[in-house]
């Protein structure tokens, strides 16, 4: 009798489109620097949770860019820009990090544009986030920290269907350069379903 191995590989796709009922997640392009330098990445209240630093210009944004374009060519980076589906405009982003093969397990990081803060944008987006890379990519851990501070990123990640683990201290730099205490969120795929 011969025991059917299990696959434990990834289905790494890299960023694909994911649509949910607002908004598109998208590989970010040039044509977006505008819009995320004027959203976030020049803004030090969306910054301030963040280890990204404050960009003092649209060069800086564009630089960073750049790069996050051209790692688009390894099938294991996912990086989307949160785009409105009526006007286009691209208002964060969301990514996955930190990718473990063999434990499945990666993290996860968002930022939304501070004028659309409170309206829900995270949660919708993180939800889907999470079914794209547990039923395509095939991730069994997924988890995601937050400045103890940040209490709104929390309820995001509870909403979005994530269970509060720990709170780890002095865990990661803030944008100003600040060792900062986190809570610790994951959400663990039930594989008997």
């Amino acid at each position: 009798m011969f025991l059917l191995k299990r696959d434990v590989s990834l289905n790494h796709t890299g960023t694909q489109n994911i649509e949910t009922k607002r908004f598109l997640l998208r590989k970010f392009n040039k044509s977006d620097v505008k819009d995320i330098y004027n959203n976030w990445t020049s803004d030090i209240e969306a910054a301030k949770y963040n280890a990204w630093k404050v960009h003092d210009s649209e060069n800086v944004t564009r630089e960073y860019l750049a790069e996050w374009i051209k790692l688009y060519e390894k099938s294991n980076y996912y990086h989307w820009a949160i785009t409105n589906k009526l006007t286009g405009e691209v208002i964060g982003s969301i990514s996955a990090s930190n990718i473990s093969h063999r434990k499945k397990y990666c993290e996860v990081g968002y930022t939304v544009a501070r004028k659309y803060w409170n309206q829900g944008i995270a949660t919708e987006v993180l939800k889907e986030l999470i079914n794209y890379l547990t039923n395509v990519v095939g991730f069994l851990n997924i988890r995601a920290f937050h400045d103890i501070r940040n209490k709104a990123s929390g309820r995001v990640m509870e909403k979005s269907g994530m269970v509060y683990i720990k709170r780890k201290k002095q865990f990661f730099l803030n944008s100003n350069n600040l060792i900062m205490d986190c809570c610790v969120y994951d959400y663990i795929k039930n594989i008997n379903n």
